[in-house]
This record gives structure tokens, C-alpha cells and sequence, in this order.
């Protein structure tokens, strides 16, 4: 019984570290996009005297994906440490499985 519990945890745990491991690509990627717009608007305003209302509005705007990248990078990192955690849980899901295949095998003769 303990077998068959220990390969519905690991494949639980597999499928639970690669929407994980999604997550973190999509994350990845809206911070590429935010850093680009954000790179975008520092070239936008150079463009602008630094008392202009459009040159004020940029800084907000840069100011905000500034915010949305620091954002990005904590949930990043904690997804990164969830798959770390999902990595070590199905190790031991592994250690969980060979010891009952081996018990489950080994004859006794007395």
C-alpha cells in the first residue's frame, strides 16, 4: 500500500513542480516586457525637458514598472524556492518507493 501511495505523491508532486516551473517562465516573461517598456520609456524621455508634464508622467509610468519588476522578482523567487521544495519532497518520495519495492521483494528464509 505504502508503493502505491508513495507514486500517486510523486506524481502529484511532478505535476505540481511543472505548473510551478510555468508560472516561473511566465514571470520571466513579463519581466522582459516590463524592463523593455521601461528601457523604452527612459530613450521616449530623453525626448522631453524635465518640467514638461509628459516627461513628469513618464517618470510615473517608469516608476511604476519599476514597482511591477520588484514585484516580479519576490514572486520569482518564491516560486523558485516552491520548486526546490517540490524537488527535495519527490526525493523523498523516490527514497519512500525503492524501500517498499525492496521490501516488498525480499524473501525471508527462516
Amino acid at each position: 500500500m505504502g508503493l502505491l501511495i508513495g507514486i500517486i505523491r510523486k506524481r502529484y508532486l511532478c505535476m505540481m513542480k511543472a505548473n510551478a516551473e510555468w508560472k516561473l517562465q511566465l514571470i520571466t516573461q513579463a519581466k522582459m516586457t516590463a524592463q523593455n517598456s521601461a528601457n523604452n520609456l527612459l530613450q521616449v524621455g530623453t525626448d522631453y525637458e524635465d518640467d514638461s508634464l509628459i516627461s513628469k508622467k513618464l517618470q510615473q509610468r517608469q516608476y511604476k514598472l519599476k514597482l511591477l519588476e520588484q514585484k516580479l522578482d519576490a514572486q520569482k523567487s518564491a516560486l523558485e524556492l516552491q520548486i526546490k521544495e517540490y524537488a527535495e519532497e519527490i526525493q523523498s518520495c523516490n527514497s519512500m518507493i525503492e524501500a517498499n519495492i525492496k521490501t516488498s521483494f525480499s524473501y525471508n528464509i527462516a
